[in-house]
């Protein structure tokens, strides 16, 4: 259980910063910043996910 926790973790983040690019209105910077994080933060987590299971 321990061993998911840190892609969950990752997951979480990357939604709830995908959540904001979509939502608050403070500009397109801060919004594709947002953005780019949250979904490289998703991505990551999935394969992150993938490796710690495997091995």
């Amino acid at each position: 259980m321990k061993i998911l926790l840190h892609p969950g973790v990752l997951f979480i983040v990357g939604f709830v910063l995908n959540g904001i690019a979509w939502t608050v209105k403070l500009g397109p910077v801060f919004s594709t910043i947002c953005l780019l994080l949250g979904l490289g933060l998703i991505f990551s987590s999935i394969i992150l996910f993938i490796i710690k299971v495997r091995s």
